[in-house]
């Protein structure tokens, strides 16, 4: 049995109306510009073969903590102050501050840094835009600890922390890594998991540039580590 002609009049307009609602949808999440603020973490674990003596001295030789955060590739550096300020002037006297802790009578010597970095962000997200940080970085006969958070961001980057620890196992020195990042991104609604795996993957790919980095740092220095007198 056919189907009366209004019914179907009836049915197409309703199709059509859909449709033009659908597309008016499409269209409008198409030029609108959605604010979207997604948070992402990244870590990443790697063996340098290399005793960690001998790294810990170049880290401390090169002023590594003001390097870590940078070496990513997606910021440089500004600024740097240590509230002690015997390893003030930029960095420049953390060693004689570490080998008078070494050279203590103290064998399980300790070495705790407190300070504020300034770094110009470079990311594609975020813009450049000057932003501080907090440090602290904690020193130890077999583990070098790392840690730095935002304290004064920009519009799209709200938060940041990054964690970076060096550790003796053995004959090697071991690394971990850890950057978490909120940003707000200019995502519509749509594209909301587009903007959290770009996020995510920036967070990967400056890590993997950090272990480079990393890498590139000890090789250089390596013939360097026997001239600082610490055990």
């Amino acid at each position: 049995m056919d189907e009366p002609v209004e019914y179907r009049s009836a049915r197409k307009l309703w199709v059509g109306a859909l449709l033009i609602i659908l597309a008016i949808v499409v269209v409008l999440g198409l030029v609108s510009r959605g604010e979207y603020t997604t948070k992402q973490k990244a870590t990443l674990s790697f063996t340098i073969n290399d005793d960690f003596t001998n790294v810990r001295k170049i880290m401390v030789r090169t002023n590594a903590a003001k390097e870590i955060v940078t070496m990513g590739g997606d910021s440089e550096f500004v600024s740097q102050h240590w509230e002690d300020a015997a390893v003030d002037a930029a960095g420049k006297n953390i060693g004689q501050a570490l080998l008078q802790t070494v050279l203590s009578a103290d064998p399980e010597w300790k070495l705790v840094l407190d300070g504020t970095l300034q770094v110009r962000t470079l990311g594609n997200y975020i813009g450049k835009n000057v932003i501080k940080l907090k440090q602290h970085v904690e020193i130890e006969p077999d583990e070098i600890d790392s840690e730095a958070k935002l304290v004064e961001g920009s519009d799209r980057l709200r938060e940041y922390s990054m964690s970076t620890r060096l550790f003796r196992e053995g004959e090697v020195t071991k690394v971990d890594l850890e950057l978490e990042q909120e940003i707000k991104t200019d995502a519509p609604w749509f594209a909301h998991g587009i903007a959290n795996r770009r996020v995510r993957e920036s967070a990967q790919r400056a890590l993997a540039n950090q272990e480079k980095a990393m890498r590139q740092l000890i090789e250089e220095n390596a013939d360097k580590a026997g001239l600082f007198p610490l055990r």
